[in-house]
C-alpha cells in the first residue's frame, strides 16, 4: 500500500483541442498530449486543493474494508480485497512518477529509492519499534520467537516471503498467529518499488536505446513492458493459487495488479472520458469493489483470476475521476470523513493490527480467546487516534522536509538510504534479542525426570495405579517456551517430513538400520506424533523403521489436492515395492473430506466420514496384497476442538492449572482411521487415548510434560514418554506378522 496510501497526486487543467490547432505528439484530435501531474482520466470538476479526491476515496474504501475484515470478518468476509485496491493505486501513481522523468532522460534511481524510503519507512519503523515493546511487555514468551522473527522479516520487508515459506493460509490466520502479519502487503509493495523502475527503464531502453530523449512517446515501450508483466503474472497467479495457499503472499502472483494500475495510467494519457461515461465508470467501479467485499470469503480462490473484479473496480473508479455530472459518485468522494480516512489510511493500516493482537493479552485473556466487542471498539478508536497523530507528527513533517530539502542532492539521497538501513537495524536488533533470550532458555532448560521421578514422568502418570503428586509449574520440563521452540515430534527424523507442493517420496530410517524386521510409518504430521515412541521401540528390538511423512497429506484413496495425490500415489508404489513387514498408518482426524471441503471433523456428516474411511481401507488393502501387515494408530485428542487453542501459551500464562485442560468428549473426535480399522479385515488398531485422557478430562500437562504444541501436535518429549506403554501392543502386532 504505502504510496497508495500516502501519495497525494495533483492535477493540472486539462487543455481542450481547438479546430485548426496542430495535434501534439502522442495525442489525437480529440485528446491532446498532456503534461502529467496526476491528471484524472475524466473531465473533472475543479479539484479541491488540486488533489485526486477519487484516489483518496478509493484509499478510504480500501482501508475501511481491511480494518472491518480484521475486526469483524463475518461482517465483510471479502474485506481482504482492500489490499488489491491499494496495489492498483500504487501501480498507477508510481508508474506516473517514473514515466515522466524517463521521457526526458532525467530519471535517477537513487533519488527515487531515497524518496520512497524517506516517505514510507519512518512511520513503519516507529510502528515496529512500539510493536517490539508491546510484545516484550504483554505477550506470553511462548510467542516471542515467532513474533520476533516476523518483526525482523517485516523490518526487512520480506514478511510476505516468510509467510509463504511457512505455508501460512491467510484466511486461517488468528490474531495470535503473527503480530505483524499485515506487513506482508507492505513488503510486497516495497519489492514492487524496488523492481518497477527497472522494469520500466529496461522497457524504454530496449525500444529506444540510449538516444531516446525529449518528445518521443514512451507509450509503446511501457505498454509492452507492463503488458508482459500483467499477462505473465496473472497466468502464474491463476495456476499457483490452485496449488498452494502461499500464492496469496507471493510478489509474482500480485505483480499483475500493479501492472494494471500502470496500464491504466498509460491509457488515460491518450483517452478523454466524457462526463456521463465517467460518472457511470465511477459508480460501476464502486459497485464492483463493494460486491467483492461483501460476497468474497475464505473459500474464494484468491488472488487467481477472481482478483480481477476488485482490480477492475479500482481502475474504473480512478478512470471515472471526479466528473461534473450531478449524478456521479463525486459527492461521496468529497465528503470530509472519506477524505480524512484516505489521508490516514497508511498509518491506520500500520497500527490497527498490532493493537488488535496485543489487546487480549492486555486485558488478561488466554491465547485463542475471543476478544470482546468492547475491547475491539476500544482498539478501533485507539487505532484511529494514533493513525491521525502519526499522520500529523510523522508523515506530514517528513513530506514537507522532503519537498524543501531533498531536491537534486545526491549526498542527501545517500544519507536517507543510510538512515533507512539504520532504522531497520534499530527494529531488528531488539527483536532478534528476544529470539535469542528464548533460545538461551531452551539451552538452559534440559529435559529432566529428576525432580518428578521416572514413575510419574510424562505418560507414566496416566498408567493405572500411578501415585503421583501434582506438579508445580517450575517443575515442567521442557518449559512451555522450550516446547514452542524446539520440541517437535517430527524432528525425530529431522528434515524427513515434506510439506506443501513438495512431492518427494522421502523414506528416512529412524530405527535400527541393520534390523531384519522392517517396519514403516506413513501419513501426515499426526503420524509423526508417533515417530519418537516407535523409534525407541524399534531400536530396543533391533527393528528397522522407515518414515514416509507429508504434512496435510494422509495416505488415502480419497482426493485432497493435486500435489498430495501425486505424493500418495508415488509413496504407495514404493511401499508396495519395499514389502515392509508392518506398515503403521495414522492421520489427523480433522482432515478435510472430500477434496475442497473445508470443515472440522466434528461437523462431518456420516456420509463424509464413511467416504473418508473407505478411502483409507482401499489403500490398506493394496498394502496387504503386497504382503504387509497394516496397523492403524488412532489420532490424539485435539485441544483446539476442546477449547484450548495454544497449549504452551496457556501453560505459560496459567501454569499447571485446570484452565488448560479440556473435556475428552469435545477433544476426541470420530477418527476415520479408527473407523476404517474396525471394518477392514486384518487391520489392527492401537488406541492410545488412555495416555492422553482420564476420567473424561484431557490434561495439557501430564507428569510434568507439556503434551501439545502447534494447536494439536504432540510434543516430542511426551511422545517419547509414551514408548514403554505403547511397546506391548506394538510388539504384539509385529510378532503376529507372517
Amino acid at each position: 500500500m504505502t504510496d497508495a496510501m500516502t501519495r497525494r497526486t495533483r492535477v493540472e487543467p486539462v487543455p481542450r483541442h481547438r479546430a485548426g490547432q496542430p495535434v501534439r505528439h502522442g495525442a489525437t484530435a480529440t485528446q491532446p498530449s498532456l503534461r502529467f501531474r496526476g491528471r484524472p482520466g475524466a473531465a473533472s470538476a475543479p479539484p479541491v486543493r488540486g488533489l485526486r479526491l477519487e484516489i483518496q476515496a478509493a484509499r478510504a474504501i480500501a482501508i475501511a474494508a481491511v480494518v472491518v475484515y480484521h475486526f469483524f470478518p463475518h461482517l465483510l468476509p471479502g474485506g481482504y480485497v482492500g489490499v488489491d485496491v491499494f496495489f492498483v493505486i500504487s501501480g498507477f501513481l508510481i508508474t506516473a512518477h517514473i514515466a515522466k522523468p524517463l521521457t526526458t532522460g532525467g530519471f535517477k534511481f537513487g533519488a527515487f529509492y531515497a524518496k520512497r524510503a524517506w516517505r514510507l519507512l519512518p512511520a513503519s519503523m516507529v510502528t515496529l519499534i512500539v510493536t517490539v515493546l508491546l510484545t516484550a511487555v504483554f505477550v506470553p514468551r511462548t510467542l516471542w520467537l515467532d513474533f520476533s522473527e516476523q518483526i525482523v522479516a517485516s523490518a526487512l520487508y520480506v514478511e510476505n516471503w516468510a509467510l509463504a515459506a511457512n505455508a501460512v493460509d491467510y484466511s486461517a490466520l488468528a490474531p495470535d498467529s503473527s503480530i505483524v502479519q499485515h506487513f506482508w502487503s507492505l513488503s510486497t509493495e516495497e519489492q514492487f518499488y524496488a523492481l518497477w523502475p527497472l522494469v520500466l527503464w529496461v522497457g524504454a531502453r530496449l525500444r529506444y536505446g540510449k538516444r531516446r530523449r525529449n518528445g518521443r512517446s514512451l507509450t509503446p515501450a511501457l505498454a509492452t513492458a507492463l503488458g508482459a508483466v500483467f499477462v505473465l503474472s496473472l497466468a502464474y497467479s491463476i495456476w499457483e493459487t490452485a496449488q498452494s495457499p502461499a500464492a496469496y503472499f507471493l510478489t509474482t502472483t500480485r505483480a499483475w495488479e500493479f501492472a494494471a494500475g500502470g496500464l491504466l495510467w498509460l491509457l488515460l494519457q491518450h483517452v478523454r472520458v466524457p462526463d456521463a461515461v465517467a460518472a457511470a465508470l465511477g459508480w460501476t467501479g464502486l459497485a464492483l469493489i463493494v460486491a467483492t467485499v461483501v460476497t468474497f470469503d475464505a473459500t474464494t480462490p484468491f488472488p487467481s483470476g477472481t482478483a480481477l473484479v476488485p482490480v477492475v473496480g479500482t481502475a474504473l473508479v480512478i478512470a471515472g475521476g471526479m466528473p461534473a455530472a450531478r449524478w456521479s459518485a463525486a459527492f461521496l468522494f468529497r465528503l470530509p470523513p472519506v477524505q480524512w480516512l484516505g489521508d490516514v489510511s497508511y498509518s491506520l493500516y500500520l497500527w490497527h493490527w498490532p493493537l488488535l493482537v496485543v489487546m487480549p493479552f492486555v486485558i488478561g485473556l488466554q491465547v485463542g480467546d475471543e476478544t470482546p466487542l468492547w475491547a475491539k471498539g476500544l482498539v478501533l478508536v485507539l487505532a484511529l487516534v494514533i493513525a491521525h497523530a502519526s499522520r500529523r507528527l510523522v508523515e506530514l513533517p517528513l513530506i514537507a522536509f522532503s519537498a524543501v530539502r531533498m531536491r537534486a542532492r545526491r549526498r542527501r539521497y545517500r544519507g536517507v538510504l543510510v538512515l533507512a538501513l539504520a532504522g531497520m537495524l534499530v527494529v531488528s536488533v531488539p527483536a532478534a534479542s528476544m529470539s535469542w533470550s528464548v533460545h538461551r532458555e531452551q539451552a538452559a532448560a534440559a529435559t529432566s525426570t529428576e525432580r518428578i521421578g521416572a514413575a510419574c514422568y510424562g505418560a507414566a502418570a496416566m498408567q493405572p495405579g500411578a501415585d503421583c503428586d501434582p506438579v508445580d509449574a517450575d517443575d515442567i520440563r521442557p518449559t512451555a517456551v522450550q516446547v514452542q521452540v524446539d520440541d517437535f515430534a517430527e524432528q525425530e527424523g529431522k528434515g524427513c517430513q515434506v510439506a506443501g507442493d513438495d512431492v518427494t517420496v522421502k523414506g528416512c530410517e529412524v530405527g535400527d538400520p541393520d534390523g531384519t524386521t522392517r517396519l514403516a510409518i506413513v501419513g501426515d504430521s499426526h503420524a509423526s506424533n508417533y515417530v519418537p515412541a516407535l523409534s525407541i521401540i524399534a531400536k530396543e528390538h533391533h527393528w528397522s523403521l522407515t518414515t514416509y511423512l507429508h504434512s496435510g497429506c494422509p495416505l488415502t484413496r480419497a482426493v485432497i489436492a493435486a500435489a498430495c495425490d501425486t505424493w500418495k500415489a508415488d509413496t504407495l508404489r514404493e511401499l508396495e515395492q519395499e514389502r515392509y513387514d508392518v506398515v503403521f498408518v495414522a492421520a489427523m482426524s480433522r482432515t478435510p473430506w472430500p477434496a475442497g471441503m473445508v470443515t472440522r471433523a466434528d461437523e462431518l456428516t456420516e456420509q463424509v466420514r464413511d467416504t473418508a474411511a473407505a478411502g483409507y481401507a482401499s489403500t490398506w488393502v493394496r498394502l496387504q496384497q503386497a504382503g504387509s501387515r497394516v496397523v492403524a494408530l488412532r489420532d490424539n485428542p485435539d485441544p483446539s476442538i476442546g477449547g484450548v487453542e495454544d497449549v504452551p501459551s496457556c501453560v505459560e500464562q496459567n501454569g499447571t492449572g485446570a484452565e488448560c485442560d479440556f473435556p475428552e468428549s469435545a477433544g476426541l473426535l470420530d477418527d476415520p482411521v479408527a473407523q476404517a480399522a474396525r471394518t477392514t479385515p486384518g487391520v489392527e488398531l492401537i488406541d492410545s487415548t488412555s495416555m492422553f485422557c482420564a476420567d473424561g478430562t484431557c490434561p495439557s500437562v501430564i507428569g510434568g510434560v507439556v503434551v501439545y504444541r502447534q494447536v494439536q501436535h504432540v510434543t516430542r518429549t511426551y511422545a517419547r514418554s509414551m514408548a514403554p506403554f505403547l511397546a506391548p501392543e506394538v510388539v504384539r502386532a509385529v510378532e503376529q506378522t507372517g
